[in-house]
């Protein structure tokens, strides 16, 4: 399965029947308030969401907390945490096959939904947070789980 047909697939999943790659090969969605973009580069599908920008005297420590979240992907839903200095913004990506099973698609975008919610919510709290109900995708993703 390609790309193009793991975001059609996704569009009937979430409700959204015209969901489709642009012709820059990107598409983005939006999953309450969070905004998820993916495009199709070289056999990849990348899911990339911007996280927050963070206070600036705590941009030092972030990334030592970022680096340690990355180290085998064990805070991140294997995704990896960056920052992107044009828009002094820090991002989440994950980056999966596009030859990919549609379930295990929806799998990884699952934990890229969580990991996206537990970082967001650490900077706009300073820290760490309790998960909460809220942080779970399922409901917006028709019941994936």
């Amino acid at each position: 399965m390609d790309g193009a047909e793991l975001i059609r697939q996704l569009g009937q999943k979430i409700g959204i029947s015209d969901l489709a790659l642009s012709q820059e090969n990107s598409c983005g969605v939006l999953f309450d308030d969070d905004d998820v973009l993916f495009e199709v580069h070289n056999g990849n599908l990348f899911i990339v969401a911007e996280i927050g920008r963070g206070a600036e005297a705590d941009r030092e420590k972030l990334f030592e907390i970022f680096m340690d979240a990355n180290h085998l992907g064990h805070a991140t839903g294997f995704g990896s945490l960056g920052y992107d200095p044009e828009r002094e913004m820090f991002t989440l990506t994950r980056v999966l096959p596009e030859e990919i099973e549609f379930a295990k698609f929806e799998e990884q975008l699952v934990l890229f939904i969580k990991a996206l919610r537990y970082w967001k919510n650490y900077l706009k709290n300073g820290g760490p947070v309790e998960e909460e109900s809220s942080a779970q995708p399922s409901s917006m993703l028709g019941g994936l789980s």
